[in-house]
């Protein structure tokens, strides 16, 4: 190669040069490309003084042009040359077992490793076994050839001319061949040589050499990355045994569970090495109800046919973030030999439960709850000039919530709600005279409280800070003797002010409507506290925020009272008007989920679509 400056260059030599310098860009690691292909397109490795050196000490040096076309030849040679033709083949013969076993020479551009492939007609997975590995500068006698300096070394060994070490082909050849003679001692087993160093051709040749002499089953040419394993060689291997996703299966009439299975990958399958294998969907649902915070666990395994779920080899399992009863679908991609991957917009983590604590919690029969009493507050005061809208939608929300919630605790007996409209004391009323609780129905099934919401009509709205909410507390009280014995009280409260004061806040005025103090002077805090003790009441709020509450545009210490009162009725769930009412419903829920009578609940996920697309877990 003449350059534009008269001086001459071997082509070989800037080659040489670039392979090192793509090495040394990529690190102790290796270079070339992850999936071993060629890119000619990929721009030109940083050229710093070291490796300009080792083609011109002094002069200008090559061109841009010199460097670029010699990055061409590099990259063209590359792509032609890498190959993995046969390897599929061999793989396919593995699993089926017909190589009991298959050693593996990797000889790469700076490192050695001898490993052995083994598969026992029993084991889920193969299993890799490193025999040795080494740098070519602690073999001898290539450690008294190459040069000491890593820049240097890797020229030499790159195919570089100029100042070339005497000797290096015997060298490298003779310290690989007795590599070989000391790490394989059984030779019995088919080999494998994998030369991970494509156009470093003094590597090359002594890899050729071995080849030859030592009965090669297959020969492949990779890119100069070094992985810390050969994973790359066994991601096209095929599964020995089907990948399934496991599940829990609930009876709707009886609530029986059976832990099930569904394939996502048969046995067969394989990814393609460079890209994501197949991909499975399966539908599935969360439990019916909430114990577990709203997270359910989706677990792969792979097994055969008639093993039973103690046996199943766990690939990956998850925790999901899922409502209750909710559905969605979960895809699987699988990436290589075992190797699955869950795509899933949702929050998803690594569970650390072994599977067969998993499998043996799974109950037989679908928990049930404790008896659940739910009383249902509504604030029914708002303004007329909309229509009174404010006020129906508390109403649907309120519905829909014990609807979910009816879904939520499952069987029917199992809840009772009772109802209880409140609205604004009338302010030219004293101590006595007027009862801002208006509506009461008394302990219920859920469609009928569903009805009775539905009849319920809009109060005038009279004041803009506060409305009759202290009395619910007390008129709890009235209600004690309805509660079933071992039942979980809870109260659900949907509104949208906070209840008067007891005694007088500092005067604030808004639009001219001072916060006036309850005629009553009740005490609420203490008689809810009294209720939550005695009766072990739990609260929940569903608030629709006036917009003083906002304290940037209302009254800030407002908004405090007003944030610190919802607080104290929304001690187990505070939420916005407009929240799932599944979400809600888990929280009104979860007290009496969490002291079921029936045992442990379901954690997996729970099998949805198609019967016929699951199969019932073998007996064991």
């Amino acid at each position: 190669m003449q350059s534009n400056h008269g001086v001459n260059f071997l082509a070989a030599d800037l080659e040489a040069a670039l392979r090192v310098a793509d090495q040394l860009a990529a690190g102790s690691g290796g270079a070339g490309d992850q999936n071993g292909g060629g890119d000619s397109s990929r721009a030109i490795p940083p050229l710093g003084r070291q490796v300009i050196a080792l083609v011109a000490e002094t002069g200008p040096g090559p061109t841009h042009h010199d460097w670029r076309s010699a990055w061409r030849s590099v990259r063209d040679e590359q792509r032609l040359r890498l190959t993995r033709a046969g390897l599929g083949w061999t793989l396919t013969r593995f699993a089926s077992g017909a190589l009991p076993a298959l050693d593996v020479l990797e000889v790469g551009c700076e490192r050695l490793r001898m490993s052995r492939l083994t598969h026992a007609p029993a084991a889920p997975v193969p299993e890799l076994i490193r025999l040795a590995e080494s740098s070519w500068t602690a073999l001898a006698p290539a450690a008294d050839v190459l040069p000491p300096e890593r820049a240097s070394r890797l020229f030499a060994l790159a195919g570089g001319a100029r100042h070339a070490p005497a000797g290096v082909d015997k060298a490298l050849h003779e310290a690989l061949a007795a590599f070989v003679r000391a790490n394989r001692r059984d030779t019995t087993h088919p080999l494998l040589v994998v030369v991970r160093a494509t156009g470093w051709w003094p590597v090359e040749r002594a890899a050729e050499a071995v080849r030859t002499q030592a009965g090669v089953l297959l020969s492949l040419r990779l890119s100069a990355r070094w992985p810390v394993a050969p994973e790359d060689l066994v991601a096209e291997l095929p599964l020995r045994a089907t990948v399934w996703l496991a599940a829990a299966r609930v009876d709707g009439g009886s609530g029986a569970v059976a832990l099930v299975r569904r394939a996502l990958f048969p046995a067969g399958s394989r990814a393609d090495g460079t890209t994501a294998g197949p991909v499975a969907h399966v539908p599935v649902t969360a439990a019916p109800y909430d114990v577990t915070g709203g997270e359910s666990i989706a677990a792969v395994v792979t097994a055969g046919h008639d093993e039973p779920p103690a046996q199943w080899l766990p690939l990956r399992v998850d925790r999901l973030r899922l409502s209750p009863g909710s559905r969605t679908t979960l895809s699987y991609a699988l990436r290589g030999h075992q190797a699955v991957e869950l795509r899933h917009a949702g929050h998803h983590s690594p569970e650390p439960t072994p599977w067969p604590h998993l499998a043996a919690a799974t109950p037989r029969q679908l928990p049930r709850p404790r008896p659940l009493d739910l009383m249902v507050a509504v604030e029914i005061a708002g303004s007329q000039v909309d229509g009174g809208t404010a006020v129906e939608e508390r109403l649907h929300e309120a519905a829909a919530v014990v609807t979910a919630v009816q879904d939520a605790v499952g069987t029917e007996d199992a809840l009772r709600v009772g109802l209880i409209g409140y609205r604004d004391h009338d302010p030219l009323h004293r101590s006595g005279e007027n009862d801002p609780v208006v509506h009461r129905l008394g302990m219920s099934t859920a469609p009928d409280a569903v009805h009775g919401l539905g009849s319920w009509r809009p109060s005038p709205l009279r004041h803009d800070f506060a409305t009759g909410l202290e009395h619910i507390p007390r008129e709890l009280f009235g209600w004690r003797h309805l509660w079933r014995p071992g039942s979980q009280r809870v109260l659900l409260v949907v509104g949208s002010r906070p209840p008067h004061p007891r005694v007088r806040p500092p005067q604030v005025l808004r639009r001219g409507a001072a916060v006036r103090i309850c005629p009553d002077r009740l005490d609420w805090r203490a008689e809810l506290e009294e209720t939550r003790h005695y009766d072990g009441l739990a609260c929940v709020a569903v608030v629709d925020e006036p917009f003083w509450m906002d304290h940037l545009a209302g009254e800030p210490h407002l908004a405090d009272w007003a944030n610190h009162a919802w607080g104290e009725f929304g001690t187990e769930g505070r939420f916005s008007a407009g929240h799932d009412p599944r979400v809600i419903a888990a929280a009104v829920a979860a007290p009496a989920l969490r002291q079921s009578q029936d045992g442990p609940p379901i954690r997996l996920v729970v099998a949805d679509g198609a019967a016929g697309d699951w199969e019932p877990a073998a007996a064991g």
